[in-house]
């Protein structure tokens, strides 16, 4: 925060079902804490190329993630040794307990802190309001936008289909049983087993995504069977709608509030902060 009294804002975001910014909760703090974060990303540009550390976050399989990890180690040990070190399942995909639906990065919390950049410098009063406007304008184009869908996927999930479409031409499909196929890669007759009552693909992009991967999309059209019915429910129409239910209500004058007994007595200090570096 910029303004006479300073303190940090801290929000809480997430994405909806069309991979919009969704925020959770803001909250105004002291300060936070950022210095070894920052230190291992500075760093890390500098001795690995971002591309291999990517590659490594975002591998879907344990086997793919070990090859990746190794070519760090033979580029930098420093930096192979430093990420061993970090527990695994805060950065890769394939050792992460629960389902990420493809977040991998902090892109929807700095486009929430650049939308709300304006009202940095506001009295901690105008900068809720500032935020209650936004999320209230947010909510509204976003119902307007949902009641305009043709279908029940939306845009964003739709474009990762249509890649994922794309992909699956030209795989051998071979079925196992009603349910289950194995989809060959050419030429490498490398396969991957896919079980679509269970949803599942041993490349494991299905299940991690909750989105049918190319084997999927090939074993459905091979079943002359829709791919977008395999789509997880957290990225259908009727969830992105729900998420943006509620109401945002204006705020009632002061007047017309009738605050407890108990929170007018209590005094309101600024947060005790600490001078930062440079010219006051």
């Amino acid at each position: 925060m910029f303004g006479k009294y300073k303190g940090v804002l801290l929000s809480a975001s997430g994405q909806d079902a069309n991979s919009r910014v969704f925020p959770i909760a803001f909250a105004v703090v002291e300060s936070e804490n950022t210095e070894s974060w920052t230190w291992f990303f500075e760093r890390l540009s500098t001795i690995v190329e971002d591309a291999m550390v990517g590659r490594a976050g975002e591998a879907f399989r344990v086997s793919e993630f070990k090859e990746i990890m190794e070519l760090i180690k033979l580029t930098d040990w420093r930096c192979w040794d430093y990420l061993e070190k970090i527990d695994k399942k805060l950065w890769t995909r394939s050792h992460f307990e629960g389902e990420r639906f493809n977040v991998m990065t902090s892109n929807a919390a700095e486009s929430l802190n650049n939308a709300l950049l304006p009202a940095r410098d506001s009295p901690i009063m105008a900068l809720f309001d500032f935020i209650r406007r936004k999320l209230c304008t947010w909510y509204v184009s976003r119902r307007i936008e949902i009641s305009k869908m043709k279908g029940n996927v939306p845009d964003y999930i739709q474009k990762i289909l249509v890649e994922q479409l794309v992909l699956s031409t030209g795989l051998l499909v071979m079925p196992c049983s009603t349910w289950l196929f194995e989809v060959t890669h050419r030429p490498t007759n490398f396969g991957f087993t896919v079980d679509l009552d269970k949803r599942t693909c041993t490349c494991l992009e299905f299940q991690k995504l909750g989105l049918p991967c190319r084997h999927a999309i090939a074993a459905a059209s091979y079943r002359n069977m829709q791919y977008s019915i395999f789509v997880c429910k957290h990225h259908l129409k009727e969830t992105w709608a729900e998420t943006v239910r509620g109401i945002i209500l204006p705020v009632p004058d002061p007047k017309d509030v009738e605050v407890p007994a108990e929170i007018l007595t209590v005094d309101l200090y600024p947060p005790t902060t600490k001078r930062t570096k440079g010219r006051p």
